[in-house]
């Protein structure tokens, strides 16, 4: 489901809930459950708006960073880079060919600057 549309199914339940409340007050009134979901309908559903994410210091900033990084360790051929989760953190994923015709993938850690090979 693309944002546009969640936004508008949450924008359409959101609605449907404030008539509810308006139109059955006592009823969202007398249970916590009824009162929590008259007033956010998706429980555990976070608003779509923007997130907010903590600052890190990346040591690895771009993608050409860290192919040239897993490339002078292991060397070979850089055939593709793709960000990723590398043990938690961000980084990406490096697709190399080596030199004896071998494909292989090497991680590489945005916050330690730490490369791996997979």
């Amino acid at each position: 489901m693309n944002r546009a549309s969640l936004k508008s199914v949450i924008l359409s339940a959101s609605l449907m809930c404030s008539l509810c409340s308006i139109i059955l007050p006592s009823t969202a009134q007398s249970s916590s459950a009824a009162a929590s979901m008259a007033v956010f309908p998706f429980n555990g559903l976070q608003h779509p708006g923007p997130q907010k994410q903590k600052q890190q210091n990346l040591v690895i900033k771009s993608a050409q960073q860290a192919s040239s990084r897993a490339q002078s360790q292991y060397g070979g051929k850089v055939l593709r880079v793709q960000s990723s989760q590398v043990n938690g953190n961000p980084g990406y994923q490096v697709k190399l060919l080596s030199n004896d015709g071998v494909v292989f993938y090497a991680s590489v850690n945005a916050v330690t600057g730490a490369v791996s090979r997979n």
